[in-house]
Parts: C-alpha cells; structure tokens; sequence
C-alpha cells in the first residue's frame, strides 16, 4: 500500500512517507474501526498538487471507491463546483492532509468489500475548476489498497516477523532469514522440487531503479537459466518437509555490488529454482520488506 506500510513519525524519518503519496493509519487496518486516510500534497505533482501543498484554502476528499454515495446521501461528494462540506479534509501542515473515517460506515459496505477494492480518492478545493497554476485545483487520482490481515500458515514469511505487514523491526546489519513453504504452493511446477534459491535485491532509495544486486530476481526469464552459478551464495537450507530457508545479512551481502556503502532501505526477492528450465520455475509472489530503522 505502503504499501500504505509503515508506521509513521511525521517530523522523525519514514521511509514511506517519502515513497507514498497516499496511506491509511493504522496498518493493518480494521475496517469496522476509525482510520486515518493521508495525503502527502508535496508527492501529488501532477494537475494541481503542487499549488495545493501550499495553499490556505480548505481542501476535499473526493472518493469513489470502494463506493460512490449517490446525489442526496449525506456523505456524496458534491459537486465538482461546490464539494460537500463532509468530506472537508483536516490540515496537519507541510503540505499533509487527513480524514478519518470508520470505513465500512463511511461507504456503506462490507469489510471484504473494503479489501477487495481500494480506496480511491483525490484532494481538491471546494471548485476543482479553480485555476491552480494552468490546471483544475486537484491532485491525480490516488489509490490505497488495503491488505487482509495474514492468519494461518504463509507460504513466504520472514524471521523476525514483521512489525507491520511488510516492516521489519530490524536494520539492514541485522541477521534476516527468509522461509518458503512449499506445502502452500499452488504452482504445480514447483511442488516437487527442492532447489531454491532466494534471490534478493535491495533498495538504496525510493524509485524503481534504486536497486543494487547481483541478479535481478523481477526480470529473470527462462533464458538466464543458471540461477545457481550467478548466486550461489542465495541458495536456501532444504529443513525438510518442504520448508526452505535463507538466512543473512543484507549489508554485508551486497557489499560486492555497494562499494560506496548506501544505505539500504529495504530488501525484494523472489523464490526461484537454481537453474531455470521453463517458465514458471519461480514462485510467483516477489514481498519487499522496509528496515524501520534505517534513520538510526
């Protein structure tokens, strides 16, 4: 979400709040329980956003999903000229913004309603069509999706848990270990085979290229094929009765490919055979888990 996913300390250092534009507070969530829905106006920099991060205006919620109310509810949007002064949204400065809201009251629908479909919103002025530098006085449109809590048995977890559903408590010089479990696949052509390896990349800042690794597990096709001979040193423990695992140290496992020593805010992997033989010799999933303490 973000993955609307850490814990924030607005004035202390969060990474997502540097990566996100939109988040929910708590996370996870209930939905039958008040949450906090945020905005960061310094993120949103398309239409309108940036004059709305600095604006003395009040400033609107208007959302239409998981549901939109209907012209004569009292919580529907409005109109695009006059906003319904429900959804007027509170300034917590810096270009931050909030609403709260229990979800499942505010939309009049179900809590599996709510994890099957995200928040969808945007901020504007009471107008949208106010001038805001050359546009409508509004952000893009911004999407929240909020993740089930995990109960039961998980087919990839990690030790130590995770604080929330994708931060560890942990730093990047800390020991992380990493287990599949096979016996929860649904991939047929991994349920019989036994030579995985976690192959891991990690993050050095917040866009999608700000990555160092050895082998880059989200663009493996069946044609690299030798897993085994580029990354030896990610292959998994077999425990037996389809239990994998993979333990190390993030720094000091990319040191090879991070000679200038950047910090490391998070690391991605994916599950794969050591040698690739057809397509689908990987486990689906590919989890990235953000250190909370990367500020430390």
């Amino acid at each position: 979400m973000k993955k609307s996913i850490l814990s924030f300390v607005f004035g202390g250092c969060s990474l997502l709040s540097m990566a996100q534009k939109a988040w929910v507070e708590p996370d996870p969530i209930n939905p039958n329980d008040s949450i906090t829905i945020w905005v960061d106006l310094n993120k949103c920099l398309d239409f309108g956003g940036p004059a709305l991060a600095t604006t003395t205006d009040d400033l609107y919620m208007w959302t239409w999903s998981p549901f939109e109310h209907k012209l004569g509810h009292p919580l529907h949007n409005g109109t695009w000229g006059a906003s319904n002064d429900a959804l007027k949204m509170r300034n917590d400065g810096n270009g931050l913004v909030y609403f709260r809201m229990v979800p499942t009251q505010f939309y009049e629908v179900s809590a599996g309603s709510i994890y099957a479909n995200p928040i969808k919103l945007l901020v504007k002025k009471k107008n949208g069509s106010d001038d805001c530098g050359g546009s409508e006085c509004k952000t893009e449109d911004l999407e929240i999706k909020i993740t089930a809590p995990v109960t039961g048995p998980r087919k990839l977890y990690c030790f130590p848990n995770l604080k929330t559903k994708d931060t560890l408590s942990i730093n990047s010089s800390d020991v992380v270990t990493i287990f599949y479990d096979r016996n929860l696949e649904t991939n047929d052509t991994l349920k019989d085979k036994e030579d995985f390896y976690c192959v891991v990349k990690a993050r050095t800042g917040l866009t999608e290229t700000d990555f160092v690794f050895y082998v880059n597990g989200d663009e493996i096709k069946a044609a690299d094929r030798d897993v085994a001979g580029k990354v030896p040193q990610m292959k998994m423990k077999n425990y037996g009765g389809g239990k994998f695992g993979f333990t190390f140290i993030p720094s000091k496992l990319f040191s090879g490919v991070n000679p200038s020593n950047q910090k490391i805010l998070s690391i991605k992997y994916k599950v794969m055979r050591g040698y690739i033989r057809k397509q689908y010799d990987w486990v689906e999933e590919s989890p990235e888990y953000w250190f909370n303490t990367v500020c430390n």
